[in-house]
């Protein structure tokens, strides 16, 4: 089995390309739809959002319909493409998705920082970003924390795939999910760097092994193939 370092490196990338792009816009004071206003102050509240948002799901949409292994899924009459996704990757190539997004998605919030109109409060972790490491390094664990909860989701869907109510639970839980996940990190907003940086890395030693095993259910519950 391979890592397929590629394409998580090119998902986090495209993340952090849209968590700048939509910062800047906020950040500027230029509305996102017609309809909205824009208030600059708001910009650190939205870029804490977006890294709840893209790291609890990026990694799940970067296998849908559009890749090549929906299409190799298609083709081949295989299973569902996330169960692919667990039989070919290894272990490693799992646990580095979320640390690869992490990565790219704590680096576009220095980048962001390092622009912002609105510098935050001082003592919290969106005003020390640019100052200390320790901001930054609770983004990572963080937001490696948040990619690791959604792949364990997925993987525990596999195991209720066949039963279509159940699949559409799973659905509308997974973005209730995704809410709760960006209520949690609008905490860390406004946390003490230190605090911030102890419950990130304590998420993130909890979701570790949650998803090795979560990853461990999904693959003894049938092969790729259905």
């Amino acid at each position: 089995m391979t890592m397929h370092l590629g394409r998580t490196i090119t998902t986090g990338v495209i993340s952090a390309a849209m968590l700048i792009g939509l910062f800047a816009a906020m950040n500027a004071g230029q509305p996102l739809r017609a309809d909205d206003t824009a208030d600059p102050s708001l910009a650190p509240g939205l870029a804490f959002a977006l890294l709840a948002l893209f790291s609890i799901f990026s990694v799940a949409i970067s296998f849908g319909r559009w890749s090549s292994k929906h299409e190799r899924q298609m083709r081949e009459k295989s299973g569902p493409t996330f169960l692919m996704v667990l039989n070919e990757y290894s272990l490693s190539g799992i646990l580095t998705m979320g640390a690869v997004q992490g990565a790219c998605l704590s680096l576009a919030m220095l980048i962001a920082r390092g622009f912002a109109v609105d510098t935050g409060i001082p003592g919290t972790i969106w005003a020390d970003f640019s100052a200390s490491p320790l901001p930054f390094f609770a983004a990572f664990a963080a937001a490696w924390a948040s990619t690791n909860i959604g792949l364990a989701y997925l993987s525990l869907v596999m195991l209720v795939r066949r039963v279509i109510a159940l699949a559409l639970l799973s659905l509308l839980l997974f973005l209730a999910l995704g809410v709760g996940i960006m209520m949690a990190f609008g905490w860390l907003e406004s946390a003490d760097p230190v605090a911030g940086f102890l419950v990130a890395v304590l998420a993130l030693l909890v979701t570790i092994p949650m998803l090795i095993g979560s990853r461990k259910l999904a693959l003894a519950a049938g092969p790729a193939r259905i």
